[in-house]
């Protein structure tokens, strides 16, 4: 059976980056000013993550793209 799908946005997220992650550490700490974030997590890539569902036939399809 084919289906026209009629796409509709169950989910959208945008992760964090490293470096977003780190800091947040680092200020929940309280000791901001002592520590240094290390160059392995000075990424500062993040992924926007969207998932859609078929109004029609329920099928699933997820959207990962880096930004």
């Amino acid at each position: 059976m084919l289906c026209n799908h009629i796409w509709q946005v169950l989910s959208e997220t945008v992760t964090e980056s490293k470096f977003e992650c780190a800091m947040d550490k680092i200020k929940s700490a309280g000791r901001a000013s002592s520590l240094t974030v290390p160059h392995q997590m000075s990424c500062v890539d993040r992924k926007h993550i969207q998932v859609f569902t078929c109004y029609k036939c329920g099928k699933l399809k997820r959207f990962v793209e880096d930004i």
